[in-house]
């Protein structure tokens, strides 16, 4: 307790830090500092002269792996910190940057125990610090959410009577212009969307300085809160993830690009809808016109060239490699996404931003069927088909990914789609039933050679199509087209398909655990 006490107090030169109340004061007033760069300082002054690397910052103030001009944000909070300190880069009393590495604090620091008397000071108000506060015409009630592009509050409409959501851009970036032309562009961003799957925006406004955005309430749970309960069932996967790809496509037809989808930015409602939010990172695609005429003509979409930006185990790998990006670059999140619904797990992990990247740029994640069985196959290849590192094999659009998914949810709900076996059914009454598709193959396969001796000499023209969706490391070991052209036979290390051409419905018969072809059959 006592040793608590004497570390709650930190002072130096004519400042002091109070810890456990994040609060600066000089000579006793308390100094106002955004409490992004209150916690630089504490990093700081936990270990006076040592070097707090640029990379420990980052950790610290976007813990979520959230980049938002990594670099310029970092900058943005060392900046209103020396503001407040009334020191500078060139001549530092307190805050010595090491070029390239980070920064150290190298004045005298001494401890004072909590008994130090310390002058009452009337804090400017900001909205949110107190409950009761009101902000035009919203009453502000509790903070409920914090991250890299914004802090929210629950408020009450005073004139409408309703309950909403207030954000707010961060202190830090108050007087930043790059950051407040990027939250006036989530306000037109939304703005601009009406779509079901898609937080709906009420109001812009401003109150004492502070920009903010009034979006409606929503009661439920993110998604990445509804991952870590359980288990989703494949029709609860397939479910939110039409919905989510729906909203996905309403964006991507106005041209905006979300470039942060990931489970905490999806919310599921008691009533199990899903609505995207936080457009902090949205961007036009090239070719599109700009949000608003009041803000026409800047280069308000473009980032610095090579800085990514949105969340690192969720970037796709245009993404991570700081190259121009379009809505390709969001289902390849969305993949991510689904993976993750229905895994449990992240298909790309590591302990740090570069081994992440790596992941995502050349390794294939374990197939999500070897970790859950029970999976539908077909869902496999649509996660498959939209975390394709090659944009031009990968999911098109919204739309394809949306369809793929109806698809599979109406086969589904007729019962035409198999599910992966329990590991309980014994192979033996498996092997009858795989002997005779593989006899199926074959005999289509006898068929395709008849039918081709019989084809004319004379070439007919023809148009190439593809007929299945196996990633590279899944491939086709055996295929057979029937005689009237109608099915597909074909094999992999999986299983055993037929597929309807026509109707690109696929029956599947995966092969259960330990069961190999070749072996077995």
């Amino acid at each position: 307790m006592g040793g608590f006490n004497r570390s709650r107090y930190q002072c130096f030169g004519a400042f002091q830090l109070d810890r456990r109340a994040r609060e600066l004061r000089r000579h006793g007033v308390k100094v106002r500092v955004p409490d992004q760069s209150i916690q630089v300082l504490s990093m700081l002054l936990e270990h006076p002269g040592e070097l707090v690397t640029r990379e420990e910052v980052h950790q610290k103030l976007w813990p979520n792996g959230t980049i938002v001009e990594f670099d310029h944000s970092i900058n943005a909070a060392i900046k209103r910190l020396r503001q407040a300190l009334e020191d500078s880069a060139e001549s530092p009393r307190y805050i010595e940057t090491l070029p390239r590495m980070g920064y150290r604090f190298i004045g005298s620091v001494e401890q004072e125990p909590a008994e130090v008397d310390v002058a009452p000071s009337e804090p400017e108000p900001r909205p949110g610090e107190r409950e009761g506060d009101v902000v035009s015409h919203y009453r502000i009630q509790e903070k409920i959410g914090d991250g890299g592009m914004g802090v929210v509050y629950k408020a009450e409409d005073t004139r409408l009577g309703r309950i909403v959501a207030l954000k707010f851009l961060p202190d830090v970036f108050s007087d930043d212009k790059a950051s407040l032309d990027r939250f006036q562009r989530e306000g037109y961003a939304v703005s601009a969307l009406n779509h079901p799957n898609i937080c709906t925006l009420y109001d812009v406004g401003q109150a004492a300085g502070h920009p903010f955005l009034a979006m409606e309430f929503l009661e439920g749970q993110t998604l990445l809160q509804l991952i870590a309960a359980g288990v989703l069932t494949s029709d609860k996967i397939i479910d939110l993830g039409i919905q989510v790809a729906d909203a996905l496509d309403a964006a991507h037809v106005k041209g905006i690009v979300h470039r942060d989808i990931k489970p905490s930015n999806i919310f599921v409602t008691a009533r199990g809808l899903a609505k995207i939010m936080d457009f902090g990172l949205a961007k036009l695609a090239p070719g599109h016109a700009s949000f608003s005429p009041k803000i026409a003509g800047r280069d308000e979409l473009q980032t610095n060239p090579g800085s990514p930006m949105g969340t690192v185990a969720y970037m796709s790998p245009e993404q991570a490699r700081g190259e121009e990006i379009d809505a390709q670059s969001d289902l390849f999140s969305f993949g991510v996404v689904l993976y993750e619904m229905a895994t449990g797990q992240r298909p790309f992990r590591g302990e740090t931003t570069a081994v992440i990247f790596d992941a995502i740029l050349n390794k294939t994640p374990i197939p999500p069927a070897q970790i859950r069985p029970d999976l539908p196959a077909e869902l496999e290849f649509i996660i498959y088909k939209a975390l394709e590192k090659d944009r031009d094999v990968r999911c098109q659009t919204a739309s394809e990914l949306r369809a793929d998914l109806n698809r599979l949810k109406r086969g589904t709900a007729s019962g035409k789609l198999a599910m992966a076996p329990s590991r309980r059914l014994a192979k033996r009454r498996l092997r009858p039933l795989v002997a005779g598709i593989v006899a199926l193959v074959l005999v289509a396969g006898a068929g395709l050679t008849w039918f081709v001796a019989r084809t004319p000499e004379t070439p007919q023209p023809f148009n190439q199509r593809r007929l299945t969706a196996n990633p590279d490391d899944l491939p086709v070991d055996k295929a057979a087209i029937s005689a009237d052209g109608k099915y597909l036979g074909y094999s992999d290390r999986r299983g055993l398909y037929l597929q309807l051409i026509g109707a690109g419905e696929t029956q599947t018969m995966p092969l259960p655990p330990g069961f190999q072809p070749g072996r077995d059959t």
